[in-house]
């Protein structure tokens, strides 16, 4: 069988990859835009590229649910207590007087909403590994709901790729390629596609015919938009959310992820899906309204 792509060179990708986000923090650090100014921010390669390829070509579509498509799903906040401490709804809803640190996506004072998101057992696990608990702590923990008055809401949801490989994400592209390519003498891309050879290098070509530009089969473009999806948001996960050390700083390493959400919220999202870094296949939540869910049901009180 002709094989149509070349999928190697994937270490160089991520070197490249990691490049450009780290370009884009320093511009940050150097205080060359601040988090909210998202015009000046996609001018640098990393939102220029992401830009161009999830918005101008609406690839972000694949990133996107609404709130009506998580109802099934359990959402929950959880924090440390103190011995003699008191439990009520309010403990757990987000005070920007409470709030002194850079969170993920959000700078100190900003009253944004963060969640676990998953099956009962998951957010339980994702909540105590993102407050850092230790055997002994007393730990409070609280379902919340989303309002039905919200559920149209898009969320980007940051983790589609988590538990595919990158082998079944190529493998899924050379399958639906296999058939129209062997009756064609060209390859076909569509034009946006070169921003991420020319940003992130990946994949290469094959061989050196000619590369014809918006005129492929529907379903090869749909099948290389869905490839690069996939792939930059697994690259993503990867290598951009890592957990902290003790000695970085929060202000700056969270900087390039409070763009993004800036970026997100002139999309008209209302929230981000993303992996925990500290809790393998836990996945939190964050929520621009914090009114868009709410505390709800019996308040849990246990010790790890």
């Amino acid at each position: 069988m002709r094989k149509i792509f070349d999928f190697s060179g994937k270490e160089g990708c991520e070197d490249i990859f990691i490049k450009t986000w780290e370009e884009f923090r320093d511009a940050l650090a150097h205080k060359k835009f601040s988090f909210d100014e998202v015009g000046k921010a996609k001018k640098y390669n990393f939102l220029k590229a992401y830009d161009d390829i999830f918005h101008k070509n609406s690839c972000i579509n694949y990133n996107t649910v609404t709130i009506k498509e998580l109802k099934e799903r359990l959402i929950g906040r959880g924090t440390i207590l103190n011995k003699t401490e008191s439990l009520n709804y309010e403990r757990f809803i987000t005070k920007k007087e409470f709030i002194k640190k850079d969170n993920r996506f959000s700078p100190p004072g900003v009253e944004w909403l963060y969640l676990a998101i998953g099956t009962e057992a998951d957010i339980h696990q994702c909540s105590q590994a993102e407050c850092r608990t230790k055997s002994g702590n007393r730990f409070g923990f609280c379902h919340f709901a989303f309002d039905d008055n919200q559920l149209d809401l898009k969320i980007v949801d940051l983790t589609i790729a988590d538990n595919i490989s990158y082998n079944e994400i190529n493998r899924k592209l050379e399958k639906c390629s296999e058939e129209p390519y062997n009756k064609l003498n060209e390859i076909f891309y569509p034009k946006w596609y070169l921003e991420l050879l020319l940003f992130h290098s990946i994949p290469t070509f094959s061989n050196d015919k000619k590369i014809i530009i918006d005129a492929a089969d529907d379903n090869i473009k749909d099948a290389i938009i869905e490839w690069t999806v996939y792939t930059y948001s697994k690259l993503l996960s990867e290598q951009i959310f890592k957990p902290l050390s003790e000695v970085d700083d929060k202000s700056i390493m969270y900087a390039p992820f409070q763009t993004m959400a800036q970026y997100y919220i002139s999309l008209g999202y209302s929230g981000i899906i993303y992996g925990s870094t500290v809790c393998d296949n836990g996945k939190n939540l964050v929520l621009f309204n914090k009114d868009i869910a709410t505390p709800t049901g019996k308040i849990e009180d246990y010790i790890i």
